[in-house]
C-alpha cells in the first residue's frame, strides 16, 4: 500500500474513533440532563407539592381546634413541607428560576414587623391584606416566625388566618411548579428546540455551575456562623437549622454521585469519560461534607465560637477546588456561576 494511501486510511480512521467519541459524549450528557430532570427533580417536586398540601390541611385542622397539640402537629408538617423545599432549592434553574420561587415561597430573613402587621389587619378583618402586604413578611420564613415565636399560639386572633393565607398561596406555587417541571422535563426528553429550551450540552452547563453555586452557598453561610446574627441563621427560630443544611446538600450530593446504583450521576458521567479516578475523588470529597454536616448541632446559632462548622468548611472548599479545577476541565464546562446564583 501507498504512503499517500495508507495517511488517508489513518486519517478516515481517526476522524471515525473521534465522531464515535463525540457522539458517545453527548449520549452521556444527554442521559445525565435526562437523570437530573426524570430520576432527581421531578420526584422532588411531587414530594414538595404534596408535603405543601398536607401542611395546608393540617393548619386548617389544627386551626378549628387551636390547642398545643394542634401547633406541634402544624410545626411538624411546616418541617417537612419547608425541608421538601430545601431539597430543590440550589438548582435555582428551569421553571423554579421563571417563577421565582426563591423569593415568593422562600424568601429570608422575614421582615417580622411586617409579619405582625399583617397578622393584626387579619385579626381586624382587612380586605386584600395579602395583596397589599410584601413578600417580606410571606412564605416558609413567615410560617416559622409565627409557629416558633414565644408564647407561640394558633388561637392568638389573626394567626391562623394569615398561616392558612400563606399555606394556601405556598400549596397552589408549588403545585404549579411541579407541573411546569413535568412539562418542562418532558419537552426536552422529546427533543424540542426551541428558545425557552437549553441543548443537552447548556443543560450540562447550567446544571453544574448551580451545583457549584449551591455549594459556594453552603460554604458561605457555614463560614459565617460565628459571627453571624441570630436572625440570619437558617432555622434558627425552629432549630432546625442542620437539618435544613442536610436537605440542601442532599440534592447536590444526588446531582453529583447519586445514590443508587442506576443513577447517571456527575460521578457516573465523568466515570464514562475516562475520568474513573477523579469520579472517585469526587465520591470522597462529597462524602466529606456529609460527614462534616452530621457533626453540626441542630440548632446552628449554637455554633458561636466551638468551630464544630470547621469539618463542613474545610470540606466544601475541598470539593468546590475539585468541581472548579478537574471536574469542569474534563468535561469543557465552562464557569459563570457567582456569589448571587440561587439568590
Amino acid at each position: 500500500m501507498q504512503l499517500k494511501s495508507v495517511l488517508t486510511l489513518s486519517a478516515l480512521l481517526l476522524a471515525g474513533a473521534a465522531h464515535a467519541d463525540t457522539a458517545a459524549q453527548r449520549d452521556a450528557t444527554s442521559r445525565y440532563v435526562q437523570y437530573v430532570l426524570n430520576d432527581t427533580l421531578l420526584p422532588r417536586y411531587r414530594q414538595l407539592a404534596d408535603a405543601n398540601r398536607a401542611l395546608a390541611s393540617q393548619l386548617q385542622h389544627s386551626c378549628a381546634r387551636p390547642d398545643d397539640a394542634g401547633l406541634a402537629a402544624v410545626r411538624q408538617q411546616w418541617q417537612q413541607a419547608y425541608g421538601s423545599w430545601m431539597r430543590v432549592a440550589a438548582l435555582n434553574w428551569g421553571p423554579t428560576a421563571q417563577l421565582r420561587s426563591q423569593r415568593t415561597i422562600a424568601f429570608k430573613p422575614t421582615r417580622t414587623a411586617l409579619v405582625d402587621s399583617a397578622v393584626s389587619r387579619s385579626a381586624a378583618l382587612e380586605a386584600d391584606v395579602f395583596d397589599t402586604t410584601g413578600t417580606a413578611a410571606k412564605g416558609y420564613t413567615a410560617i416559622e416566625y409565627l409557629l416558633y415565636r414565644p408564647a407561640a399560639s394558633l388561637a392568638t386572633p389573626g394567626v391562623c388566618a394569615w398561616l392558612q393565607r400563606n399555606a394556601d398561596d405556598i400549596g397552589e406555587h408549588s403545585a404549579e411548579l411541579q407541573r411546569q417541571w413535568q412539562r418542562f422535563a418532558a419537552r426536552i426528553a422529546a427533543g424540542e428546540t426551541a428558545d425557552d429550551l437549553p441543548s443537552s450540552q447548556q443543560a450540562l452547563e447550567e446544571i453544574i455551575n448551580l451545583t457549584l453555586a449551591g455549594n459556594n452557598e453552603l460554604h458561605k453561610e457555614l463560614s459565617r456562623l460565628s459571627s453571624q446574627k441570630p436572625e440570619l441563621v437558617s432555622g434558627q427560630r425552629s432549630h432546625s437549622g442542620k437539618r435544613l443544611l442536610q436537605a440542601q446538600f442532599d440534592l447536590l450530593q444526588q446531582l453529583l454521585i447519586g445514590g443508587k446504583d442506576k443513577d447517571f450521576a456527575l460521578a457516573q458521567l465523568l466515570a464514562q469519560a475516562r475520568q474513573p479516578a477523579l469520579a472517585q475523588q469526587l465520591r470522597q470529597r462529597v462524602a466529606a461534607v456529609g460527614k462534616g454536616l452530621a457533626q453540626l448541632p441542630d440548632d446552628l446559632a449554637q455554633v458561636g465560637r466551638s468551630g464544630k462548622e470547621k469539618t463542613a468548611v474545610q470540606a466544601l472548599a475541598a470539593l468546590l477546588t475539585l468541581l472548579e479545577g478537574p471536574v469542569a476541565d474534563s468535561l469543557d464546562i465552562t464557569l459563570s456561576f457567582n456569589e448571587s446564583d440561587g439568590d
